[in-house]
């Protein structure tokens, strides 16, 4: 199989995978079970970010950098199923994680077809592992940077409140 297919069935397992999640709530029991301080519209927003990664690389697939990118985002849906659906369901006791269906069905097996597909340099290879990791971490670096008064613009409406108004 080509990995211009393989990317646009990677899109369409994480559509599934999306709607997996949504109905049977993995954003509850992430919360509880995981302690993950995203809000709803954060997680949609995350979903939705992941779910045109995806379209992009599949529309890229062919092009000279597209391999790079369908690695990365079969990267992405790699950890996605491990570290946010298998490992913690396993050390909740095997209490069943929303997403976890479609990862083990959908996600283990493009992952490994895509990186028996690709013919990647080695360097290009570790490149597009990395940014897949990197892009499957950003939302959870901005979640640690919400709670900087830096990134929040928590100091200038601190500025704002304590400058004195002038008299005309």
């Amino acid at each position: 199989m080509s990995l211009t297919t393989l990317a646009w069935l990677a899109v369409a397992a994480y559509a599934l995978h999306i709607v997996e999640e949504h109905i049977l709530g993995w954003y509850d029991w992430a919360r509880r079970t995981m302690n993950i301080s995203l809000g709803w519209e954060q997680y949609v927003i995350t979903e939705v970010a992941i779910l045109i990664l995806g379209l992009v690389a599949a529309m890229l697939s062919a092009s000279s950098i597209g391999p790079m990118l369908v690695v990365a985002f079969a990267t992405l849906l790699l950890i996605n199923v491990i570290f946010f659906h298998l490992l913690p369901m396993l050390a909740n006791g095997g209490r069943f994680s929303p997403g976890v269906l479609s990862g083990i069905v959908l996600f283990l097996p493009l992952g490994w077809h895509v990186f028996k597909a690709q013919n990647l340099s080695q360097s290009d290879l570790v490149w597009a592992v990395a940014i897949g990791v990197l892009a499957i971490l950003w939302p959870m670096f901005l979640l640690k940077l919400r709670g900087v008064p830096y990134f929040t613009g928590a100091p200038l409406r601190a500025a704002a409140k304590s400058k004195p108004k002038r008299k005309r």
